[in-house]
Formats: C-alpha cells, sequence, structure tokens
C-alpha cells in the first residue's frame, strides 16, 4: 500500500504546522518524585484546562507520535505514579498505572487509578522505545515499576483473559462506568457486572505480554511469556468473538456477551501482529468498518444500534485519535480500505483544528468535548510518520 497522494502530503504539512503551537498550549512543567517534567495536559475547553495530566493519553499520545523525549517522559511520570497498594477508593493496585492525577471525585471514589490498561501501554511504550533508541538506561532506571506492572498485567491473567474486578482491592465498582477508554460506559450496562473483560484491553495485553518479553533482558524477568500469549489470542478469537456477527465482541461480563459493531474492532488490530487474526476473521472486521465508516473517519458505533447517537460521546462520535491505531491496524494486516476510510479524518481536522471528537450526522460537521485534546494534536503527526514510513516500503508493527 502507498498511501501517501500529494494531496494528501500537502493537508499535514499544514497541519503539523498548527501543531508546534497546539502542544504549546497544552505544555505544563510538573515535579513528580523529586524529578522535574515537561508533560502535556489532555485537554483544555473555554481557555481553561479540562483534562489535567492522565497516564492513558501521554503514553498513547507518545506511541502515536514515537519522539523519544515524549516517550522517556511518559514513562517517568507513569513509572513515578504507579500504584503502591490497595486503595478501594482510587482504584489503585500494585503496578497499576495512574489514571488521572488530580483527585476528581465521582459517585463517592476518585477516578485517581480508574484505567485497566495504562500499565500495559506502559509497559509497550518502554519497549518501542527501547527498540527505537537502543538505550535501556530509562528501562534499567525504572525496573521496580516496569516489574510491578509486568506482575499487574499477569495478576490480571486468568487462563489468557484479561479480567477487571474492584473486588480485587476490596471495591465493588469504580467511580468511572468502565476502566478502558471508553469511559462513560457500555451499551446496555449501567455498569458491568464484574468482572469483566473489555476486547480492546485484551489486545493491549497481548501486546504488553510481547513487551515483556522483549523487556525481560534488563529487567531480569524469567516468565515463559510466549505461552502465555498464545493463550491470551486464543481467547481473544474464541471468548471474545460474535460469531453472529463474525465481529469482535466490546467485552464480557459475569451477565455474559456485551455485543455491538463498535470501533473496538478496528482499534485492536494496532496492537496485534499479522498472521494473529486468521483471514476469515479479518473479513469480519472489514464488513463491519463499511457500518463504522463515514467520509471523516469511523465511528465509535455504528448506527442503527441502541443507544446510537452521532454526538454521542462513546456511542457513535468520531475520534481524531483513534483513526491513527485503526490506521496502523490496518497497515499491519494489510487492510487498505480501513485505512482508507481512516485518512477522513485529515479532511476533519483541516475545518476543525483539534478538538477531542467530531461529530457528523450526515449533513454537519463538528467538534466535540474539548476545544483542544492532546491525542488529537498527535494525529496530524503520527499519521505523517506513519504513512512516510510506508511510502519508503517499511513494514509496520507495533514494535
Amino acid at each position: 500500500m502507498r498511501p501517501i497522494s500529494t494531496e494528501l502530503f500537502d493537508s499535514l504539512t499544514g497541519l503539523r504546522k498548527r501543531c508546534e503551537r497546539a502542544l504549546g498550549g497544552l505544555r505544563s512543567r510538573v515535579d513528580i518524585a523529586g524529578e522535574s517534567l515537561f508533560l502535556y495536559h489532555a485537554g483544555i475547553g473555554e481557555d481553561k484546562v479540562r483534562f489535567g495530566l492522565f497516564g492513558r493519553d501521554l503514553l498513547t499520545t507518545a506511541l502515536m507520535i514515537a519522539e523519544p523525549m515524549f516517550m522517556a517522559a511518559a514513562i517517568r511520570f507513569s513509572c513515578a505514579t504507579i500504584g503502591q497498594e490497595c486503595d478501594p477508593k482510587t482504584g489503585e493496585e500494585p503496578g497499576r498505572g495512574i489514571h488521572e492525577f488530580d483527585d476528581v471525585e465521582q459517585r463517592g471514589l476518585s477516578t485517581r487509578y480508574n484505567a485497566a490498561e495504562v500499565s500495559l501501554l506502559l509497559l509497550i511504550t518502554a519497549a518501542v522505545y527501547w527498540q527505537k533508541t537502543k538505550d535501556a538506561t530509562i528501562i534499567k532506571a525504572e525496573k521496580r515499576a516496569l516489574t510491578a506492572a509486568i506482575y499487574y498485567l499477569l495478576a490480571h491473567l486468568q487462563e489468557g483473559l484479561f479480567f477487571e474486578d474492584p473486588g480485587r482491592y476490596g471495591a465493588t465498582h469504580y467511580a468511572l462506568r468502565a476502566t478502558y477508554w471508553k469511559d462513560a460506559g457500555l451499551p446496555g450496562r449501567m455498569d458491568p457486572e464484574y468482572p469483566v473483560v473489555y476486547t480492546l484491553v485484551q489486545a493491549q495485553a497481548v501486546a504488553a505480554l510481547r513487551a515483556a518479553a522483549l523487556l525481560s533482558g534488563p529487567l531480569g524477568i524469567q516468565e515463559d511469556m510466549e505461552k502465555i500469549t498464545e493463550k491470551a489470542i486464543d481467547r481473544l478469537l474464541t471468548d471474545l468473538w460474535d460469531e453472529a456477527t463474525n465481529y469482535p465482541l466490546i467485552g464480557m461480563d459475569r451477565t455474559g456477551k456485551i455485543s455491538g459493531i463498535s470501533s473496538d474492532g478496528l482499534h485492536m488490530l494496532a496492537y496485534l501482529r499479522r498472521g494473529d487474526i486468521p483471514k476469515g476473521r479479518l473479513a469480519g472486521i472489514t464488513a463491519g468498518a463499511s457500518r463504522l465508516g463515514t467520509r471523516y473517519g469511523y465511528r465509535t458505533y455504528a448506527p442503527d444500534q441502541p443507544e446510537y447517537s452521532p454526538s454521542n460521546y462513546h456511542l457513535g462520535s468520531i475520534w481524531p485519535y483513534e483513526q491513527f491505531f485503526i490506521a496502523k491496524g490496518a497497515l499491519i494486516h494489510y487492510q487498505p480500505v480501513i485505512l482508507k476510510g481512516s485518512l477522513g479524518m485529515v479532511r476533519a481536522l483541516e475545518r476543525l483544528d483539534f478538538p477531542e471528537l467530531v461529530c457528523w450526522d450526515g449533513k454537519k460537521l463538528a467538534g466535540g468535548g474539548c476545544d483542544l485534546q492532546l491525542w488529537s494534536v498527535a494525529y496530524p503527526l503520527g499519521i505523517y510518520a506513519l504513512l512516510l514510513e510506508t511510502d519508503k516500503g517499511a513494514n509496520v508493527r507495533l514494535f
């Protein structure tokens, strides 16, 4: 696939120039654990910080732009704030990555550690950083935290499935309705009936296991990650697959399967390697993508499903940052139709700048959420580098 046209190149060049100014508005110097780090707020709305420092956002952005200094700062921040103990109010567990640095309360609890996948993203980012720079200094310096993240990952895996359960630390629920990036809630559920498995997080767990295997040398880890990884892939393709639609489930909790044509099925491809998913399963994902596609990228949730709305936060809107991972997954698994659909976000950002999300009802295009979102700014930077790499004939994979 050679996806860069002259028109697309020119559009991305113009957007990248605007990114520098936008990033400057999000940048902040923060002192954490005796270290001064340059980090970036997650989002600004009405000229003030609406979302501060988020582990998920910093690590996700680091994976998108793959710039060593940004990756190093995100790794240090996540390691400095990694969970040390069990806390039923914040969701903290040993080895669990921080969600929200500021103390924000909802439903009588704190959101501070309300993200299942931050530790997984930390391991993945550390592996990408090491492979890109060949410098193990940070890996060795953060050995304690990275090792804790690996054992957090292994502790949540049961026969290959990555389970999320607040009962592990004495709670019944979290402050947030869901503890992966679509945290506003799941279709058909006010809250999951814990324990729950999120399909996208399961794919991230596969990548994190591979990252842990790569990092095991400098960290001195002796676990057999290969067998565990094979089991996790097998469970993804069986337990977390909807045979009726030949499309990945959104998740599975104690009451049963959480079905729906969701962008999670496209997004997860970025965390898997070519060959992990059989051709028949890939064909199902491509068919599902046609129901999610718009001229501006892929919706989070397909129309004609319960709770769908083109402006719904996680059940119908289009998220700029997610289009990068959909594009990367399409390149890894050689899905040119999906790749082309994800690049429609370039046109949207040319018109809207860098909002948190994009709403498209078939007639009107509008931004939603924060006026300026960190990982939306990262989209043009990341997609430009990704497409340039592909145009030069490089093989795309996570690490």
